[in-house]
């Protein structure tokens, strides 16, 4: 139905159809179980490695914080907030990630 007036369609689902994403989703249903078969051989590792350099900082703030030193635990935070806590180009952790959506 389009302006409140009915169009007969020859070919595809018609737009606004609830049996839209339905058929959507049957139809795309082998790809899911396929992505799903690749992502469990591609996964790899639990969890990406701690990046050396933030814990070199996190460290030096920790003894500044013990120390009373709290300009300088401050300064360290800002360092450390300024770099990545796990490594982002860890070769022995990889995840993929997919994402699907039905839309008319």
């Amino acid at each position: 139905m389009e302006f409140h007036t009915i169009q007969h369609s020859i070919i595809g689902t018609p737009q606004g159809s609830i049996i839209s994403p339905i058929l959507s989703n049957i139809y795309l249903h082998e790809l899911d179980i396929y992505i799903q078969q690749l992502k469990t051989s591609y996964d790899k590792g639990t969890r990406a490695a701690r990046n050396p350099e933030y814990r070199k900082i996190e460290h030096l703030r920790g003894k500044a914080t013990k120390m009373k030193d709290f300009n300088s635990a401050i300064k360290h935070l800002k360092e450390m907030q300024k770099l990545k806590a796990r490594l982002p180009n860890d070769p022995n952790f990889r995840r993929l990630n997919y994402v699907r959506y039905a839309d008319d």
